[in-house]
């Protein structure tokens, strides 16, 4: 009789990266440092992007209710309108 092999892969699990235990206690590199700030900066023009799309939908959708006469009750269609309307045009927008 043949013996059969197993075919189960056993992996070895992820090992942390982690530097050498004499270097653990020293404070982080530069490029470490410079890493967390291009991260916060990135993090802090997200919110700015976020916010700069949030007024042009207020302002758009705004633009739709004094086109209409200032006739209440339109709200929600405006908003979703003005909404599409400006992620048509910052989809649209290069970006740096």
């Amino acid at each position: 009789m043949a013996r059969q092999t197993s075919t189960k892969v056993t992996e070895t699990p992820p090992v942390p990266h982690l530097p050498p235990a004499d270097l653990r206690g020293l404070p982080p590199t530069i490029l470490e440092s410079e890493a967390k700030q291009i991260s916060e900066a990135t993090t802090m023009q997200d919110e700015a992007n976020g916010d700069l799309r949030h007024r042009m939908i207020r302002e758009a959708s705004y633009g739709l209710y004094v086109r209409r006469g200032y006739v209440d009750g339109f709200e929600l269609a405006d908003w979703l309108q003005a909404e599409s309307e400006v992620d048509h045009l910052l989809s649209g927008r290069t970006t740096n």
